[in-house]
């Protein structure tokens, strides 16, 4: 197996952010749920209020998060089933800098949701009807500290540094586990940005094709975006492929010279162009094996 060694060319990253969900379970709703519908097993069933139905202050908290959470996935490369991910070492000035901004944002919005946050719960109490209980909303002097944001950076862990006094020979055999674990990691990450690459090139080479309906040609429809992130995976390429696969150096250097310079215009209405681009796209591809 092949042997790598990033620990001074990346870093893990994990995201910890804490957010009051504003859901709670109505015990007396769901007996008369399960009551009403003759259920034999009381835990058949389970009513979860969201306190805060019909109103977007708490919401535009939770969709700042998963705009994070995407330009995390986006930047990073896949390391651990718990979530930390692995940033390679030349992004980490930009990445730290956006990841504060949001940080920025994400208090930001809090602070507006505790300032509206008592007279919110005042009118709650009319659009929730017989489901409201006062009792279910922590007091305002609390529910500010419900809401956590922190970026922790850690550096990959060297099989090399490992110790444990269990002697020589178990110290070689777990240095050797450490080692295949985090080259098993590295490939993983690698081929799934791969899938990611791939998968948009289908995309692509789907979204270029020209059907010839009744005699007559007919170029399917696609959105900008289409371009747009075809050169965005390009710039990625640059930085994610912390290995220097070949594969994907190869497939960037020929998709960044296949679409620089074009407009997505050209895409729509020049039949050779679009046709070119397909073919060079589909050129890329046949090399994978996804």
């Amino acid at each position: 197996m092949t042997r790598y060694n990033i620990d001074t060319c990346a870093l893990l990253v994990e995201l910890s952010v804490s957010q009051w969900t504003a859901r709670k379970l109505d015990k007396s709703t769901t007996e008369e749920l399960v009551s009403n519908k003759h259920a034999q097993n009381k835990g058949a069933a389970r009513v979860n209020k969201h306190l805060f139905a019909g109103r977007s202050e708490l919401e535009v908290i939770n969709q700042h998060v998963t705009e994070i959470r995407s330009y995390i996935y986006d930047n990073t490369l896949p390391w651990s089933d718990s979530g930390i991910r692995l940033l390679p070492s030349v992004k980490f000035m930009e990445f730290n800098t956006k990841m504060q901004e949001y940080e920025d944002k994400f208090y930001g919005l809090v602070k507006e949701f505790v300032t509206v946050y008592p007279s919110l719960i005042t009118a709650q109490a009319m659009a929730l009807g017989d489901m409201f209980n006062r009792h279910d909303y922590p007091a305002p002097n609390d529910i500010e500290h419900r809401f956590k944001f922190n970026t922790n950076y850690m550096p990959v862990p060297a099989s090399g540094d490992f110790r444990v006094d269990v002697g020589n020979d178990a110290q070689i055999e777990l240095k050797n586990k450490l080692s295949k674990l985090a080259d098993d990691r590295i490939e993983s990450a690698i081929n799934g940005f791969k899938q990611r690459l791939v998968e948009h090139l289908k995309r692509m080479s789907d979204r270029l094709e020209v059907d010839v309906i009744a005699g007559e040609m007919k170029p399917r429809k696609f959105h900008d975006s289409l371009l747009e992130t075809a050169h965005e995976l390009c710039d990625l390429a640059t930085s994610l492929n912390i290995i220097n696969d070949p594969q994907i150096e190869d497939a960037r250097k020929t998709l960044k010279k296949v679409i620089n310079g074009v407009d997505v215009k050209d895409l729509r209405k020049d039949m050779p162009t679009r046709q070119d681009i397909k073919k060079e796209v589909d050129g890329i591809l046949s090399k994978f094996d996804f």
